[in-house]
C-alpha cells in the first residue's frame, strides 16, 4: 500500500500489521478528538488487525510466519465451535430478500471486527481510569465509543455493489460490520439501555464470542 492509502493489513508471513498515513486522519483518528472517538474508530481497526493473527486463516501460521499448526487439539476444537456461531450470524444478514452473506467467506473479517471492538473497548476502559472521558452533547463516553465505530465504518453502498460483494468480498457490508460485533457485546446494550429482545441485542444463547 502507498502512504496515502486509507487501509490497514495484517501479513501472516511476516507477522506484522501496517497502518499507512492515509488512515491516520479523521474519521479514523484525530489527535484533537476525545479518547472515546479515537478508541472507537482507529482503536477498533488496530484491534481488528492484531486479531487477524488469530482468525480462521491467521491462526494457521506460527510466530515465524510458517504454515504450521501450533494449536492444541482442544483449543482448535473450541475455536471452530465459536467461529461456527459467527458463520451462522452472518449467514442470516440479508442485503435483500433471497440474497445474504456467505458466513464462511466473511468469517475472518467478522472475527476481526468483533475482536477489535472488544479489545478497543477494554483498552478504552483502562485509559478512562487514568484520564476520565467527558460527556459530549449528552452522550456518555461509552456511547461515544460505539457511535465513533458506526461513523467510521458505516457507509452507503449501491445495491449492485452489495450484490457483488456478497459473492466474493471477504468483508461484510459496512452496515453489518457495525451491527454484527456490537450486537454481541453486553457493553453496547448497557451503554444505550437496550433490553433483551431489542433489535441490536442478540440473545445470550446465540451470542457469538470468539475471543
Amino acid at each position: 500500500m502507498t502512504p496515502p492509502t486509507s487501509d490497514a493489513y495484517y501479513n501472516a508471513q511476516l507477522n506484522e500489521i501496517v497502518f499507512p498515513a492515509g488512515i491516520l486522519q479523521p474519521p479514523a483518528f484525530d489527535v484533537n478528538a476525545v479518547d472515546a472517538v479515537n478508541y472507537g474508530a482507529i482503536g477498533v481497526v488496530i484491534g481488528h488487525e492484531v486479531s487477524h493473527g488469530f482468525d480462521d486463516e491467521g491462526a494457521q501460521f506460527d510466530a515465524q510466519g510458517r504454515l504450521n499448526n501450533w494449536w492444541t487439539a482442544e483449543d482448535k476444537k473450541k475455536f471452530e465451535e465459536r467461529t461456527a456461531c459467527v458463520v451462522n450470524q452472518f449467514e442470516n444478514y440479508y442485503i435483500e430478500p433471497g440474497i445474504h452473506h456467505n458466513g464462511k467467506l466473511v468469517l475472518g473479517e467478522a472475527i476481526g471486527d468483533s475482536a477489535g471492538a472488544k479489545i478497543a473497548y477494554f483498552a478504552f476502559q483502562k485509559a478512562q481510569k487514568a484520564n476520565p472521558a467527558p460527556v459530549v452533547d449528552g452522550f456518555t463516553p461509552e456511547q461515544q465509543f460505539f457511535i465513533a465505530w458506526g461513523q467510521f465504518r458505516g457507509d452507503e453502498i449501491r445495491p449492485e455493489t452489495q450484490r457483488r460483494m456478497v459473492q466474493g468480498d471477504p468483508h461484510p457490508i459496512a452496515k453489518y460490520r457495525v451491527i454484527g460485533p456490537v450486537s454481541n457485546m453486553p457493553e453496547f446494550a448497557q451503554a444505550f439501555g437496550c433490553k433483551v429482545g431489542d433489535a441490536m441485542v442478540r440473545d445470550a444463547n446465540v451470542r457469538c464470542e470468539v475471543w
